[in-house]
């Protein structure tokens, strides 16, 4: 791969492998990803795609290859600074259930903060914000142990958006939300990456919602891995061959047969 400028693609994978201990996962994975641009991960069960989302946010090591960070290989990035460069969020992520709404999502400005952890006024408008856009602001002093699943799911998006990083990483953000409130999030994430510059990566099953969205989809097969737009992948069968069923573009919608 050639070096992309770290300015257009934030974040470039080079001969990536990811896996655990000796076991690799996924192996030669070669991308950039584009800033302004919502991309959705899709593959079967089993593909690596919560690993990859994992080692892409340093949460784990690479078995092999790079992962560059704004033109600075991830493991250059002391945590800190990592941070104020990319937030993520993991499905059934772990919450402090003593914690209120509120509490957890204010957690997001930890980077910004002083050591003592206070809040500033950008800091909570950063919050208040985030709480908005998520539609949980009526949940605030709410428990987290009250939640539902759905809820609770919302609050952790609120938590990365809160951190207002250039790079949003998240893994099956709409996992327990309702169709309306799945549409909700992902038109929200489309809108962060459009019109605030923002690179959004996000594994998904909901394959219908992230043709109509996405601006690329990031494939991984069981021979290769694609990164391209939605309509290349329909046009050369990529999707149909990993899914099994077909998809067709009409009426302007991406329909699934």
């Amino acid at each position: 791969m050639d070096r992309p400028h770290a300015h257009a693609y934030p974040l470039v994978a080079r001969a990536l492998a990811v896996g655990y201990g000796t076991t690799t996962v996924r192996a030669g994975l070669d991308f950039a990803l584009p800033a302004g641009q919502l991309i959705g991960l899709v593959g079967g069960n089993g593909a690596g795609k919560s690993t990859l989302l994992r080692t892409l946010a340093g949460l784990q090591p690479a078995l092999g290859g790079t992962v560059e960070l704004a033109g600075r290989p991830l493991t250059d990035y002391p945590p800190p600074e990592r941070a104020r460069r990319l937030s993520v969020v993991l499905t059934g992520a772990p919450a402090a259930a003593v914690l209120t709404v509120r509490e957890l999502v204010a957690l997001g400005r930890h980077p910004y903060t002083d050591w003592a952890g206070r809040l500033g006024a950008a800091d909570r408008r950063a919050v208040d914000r985030a709480l908005a856009q998520t539609e949980t602001t009526d949940l605030a002093d709410y428990p987290l142990r009250t939640l539902s699943d759905g809820q609770r799911q919302r609050v952790l998006v609120a938590r990365a958006l809160a951190q207002d990083t250039p790079l949003l990483l998240l893994d099956e953000p709409t996992t327990h939300l309702d169709v309306r409130h799945t549409a909700y999030v992902l038109r929200l994430l489309k809108r962060l990456a459009t019109e605030g510059g923002k690179t959004v990566l996000y594994s998904t099953h909901e394959l219908d919602f992230s043709l109509q969205l996405c601006d690329q989809l990031l494939v991984l097969a069981a021979e290769r891995t694609h990164l391209a737009p939605p309509d290349a992948l329909v046009a050369d069968g990529t999707l149909a061959g990993l899914f099994g069923s077909g998809v067709r573009f009409a009426g302007g919608r991406f329909l699934l047969e």
